[in-house]
């Protein structure tokens, strides 16, 4: 079974906390079942990453969204399966491009077997994904392929770089498309497989868009500023592969010498000067910017929620949300 850590949301709906618990060990037993293969070299390598951890955001959110209808556990925990297969799945894939050594805590899969395998792994997790969505029906399989369609979107446009547009315009694009794309599809089909209405399906998948472009800038903000014991991550492994997030963009923006510029072409072959880089960023006020693109994005997301029915289950995503700010602090 899987070190996961779901987020600490305080819920006080003793049954609602019960139901997100069964709900998040019953996506876990799915997740290490269908992950399985009877070929064992392969079943090391695609559960590498999904038995190392992770905070299940996902799941989380399929369950909690799920409960604005009639909600069936065992639908559901497939859904969350299906997600967290093609969000590891994409894992895998970043870690080859990216060349990374280090995810979750424990050597990336392409260091640990390499790229070639762990490029088949995620395509072997893909399909995993696929063979679940058809049990649930059409409406699943077409949003997840939709879903996966952006993802690859998203992928390619950070690829190619902004170009001569916005840097900072694009890269929330990316964002949009890379992380909040799979996280506003997991409102969506939470809400769904549950039969929700229309309108507090659409402010759910509104309000989890909104969440999943906070957390990702919140990941921008601790991947420079964070703790590399807690999050499993190189600080300031982003600056050493040459990808420039939020609180970097907005401090070039802001910086006239350029300075920091040159500082970001000198640290690929001195990783000495990453400290440097930060305190130039905080500096600029590149955090003080992304923070506040953060708190605007959370505020969307709470407003989303004005349209969803008052109870515990609203609470616990708005107390999601919280959760979500205090990980810069």
């Amino acid at each position: 079974m899987s070190k996961v850590n779901v987020p600490e949301i305080l819920i006080g709906d003793e049954k609602l906390k019960e139901f997100l618990s069964k709900g998040i060990k019953r996506t876990e037993e799915f997740l290490e079942i269908e992950s399985a293969s009877p070929y064992n070299p392969l079943t090391e390598i695609t559960q590498h990453l999904l038995l190392a951890g992770g905070k299940r955001i996902r799941p989380v959110l399929v369950f909690l969204s799920a409960q604005f209808g009639k909600p069936d556990i065992d639908r559901l925990a497939k859904v969350a399966a299906a997600i967290e297969f093609i969000h590891v799945a994409t894992l895998y894939h970043d870690d080859v491009m990216d060349e990374a050594l280090l995810r979750r805590g424990v050597e990336s899969a392409n260091a640990k077997f390499g790229n070639t395998n762990a490029i088949l792994a995620g395509d072997f997790l893909f399909s995993r994904a696929s063979a679940i969505a058809a049990e649930l029906g059409p409406h699943v399989v077409t949003t997840l392929a939709d879903t996966l369609s952006v993802l690859c979107e998203g992928q390619i446009r950070e690829a190619m770089g902004a170009g001569d547009s916005d840097p900072i315009k694009h890269y929330l694009e990316v964002l949009k498309q890379k992380t909040g794309s799979l996280i506003e599809t997991s409102a969506a089909l939470g809400a769904y497989l549950s039969g929700a209405d229309d309108v507090v399906t659409a402010a759910l998948s509104n309000y989890a868009q909104n969440i999943g472009l906070a957390f990702q800038i919140s990941d921008d903000i601790l991947d420079l500023k964070g703790d590399s014991a807690k999050s499993g991550k190189m600080i300031g492994k982003d600056l050493l592969e040459g990808i420039h997030t939020l609180p970097v963009l907005s401090a070039l923006s802001l910086d006239k010498e350029e300075s920091l510029k040159q500082l970001l072409v000198e640290v690929r072959k001195n990783p000495e000067l990453i400290q440097t880089i930060i305190d130039k960023v905080t500096n600029l006020g590149g955090f003080d910017v992304a923070t506040l693109h953060l708190e605007s994005l959370i505020d969307q997301a709470m407003t989303s929620l004005d349209s969803v029915p008052k109870g515990s289950a609203r609470d616990a995503l708005v107390q999601f949300a919280e959760w979500l700010t205090k990980r810069n602090s």
